[in-house]
């Protein structure tokens, strides 16, 4: 595995948005209209942007998976993480669906750890590639890499 550069953001993005069209999590948020796969790639832009900021963008050695982790312990409001979240409210979530979002969030966060630990945010394998154990070598890459730093 290694981890992902700002050039390789469209290959996730796109794969990412394949893995994750028909997922309930992600659709809860999106709102079901027209731009429906629109919204959804915006999603993973803000995610791997996201990932980017305050944690890491893994491909697998073939670049046929990805990993997008946060250490929500490195967290931080900035300007660019602001930036990151007005674009998602007004290119992917929409106003209406800030509430469910943050109650979601707040959700999830009650079930963290206290101590630093690494989140894994999305994995996803291309389509075409599934079901050969590229995500599983990926997803023990990452837990290896995960236990050496100690997170």
């Amino acid at each position: 595995m290694r981890k992902a550069q700002p050039k390789d953001k469209e290959q996730v993005v796109r794969m990412l948005t394949l893995c994750f069209d028909a997922n309930k999590s992600v659709n809860y948020i999106i709102p079901q209209d027209h731009r429906r796969t629109e919204r959804i790639t915006r999603l993973m832009e803000y995610s791997f942007d996201y990932c980017r900021l305050f944690g890491e963008v893994y491909l697998s050695d073939d670049r046929q998976a990805c990993a997008l982790i946060v250490h929500p312990h490195k967290v931080k409001t900035s300007l660019p993480s602001i930036r990151l979240d007005l674009r998602l409210i007004i290119k992917c979530i929409g106003l209406k669906n800030i509430r469910k979002v943050v109650q979601r969030e707040a959700v999830i966060k009650k079930l963290h750890p206290k101590d630093p630990f690494c989140y894994l945010w999305f994995i996803g394998t291309a389509p075409d590639v599934q079901h050969k154990g590229i995500g599983t070598t990926l997803l023990k890459s990452l837990l290896d890499q995960c236990e050496k730093e100690a997170l």
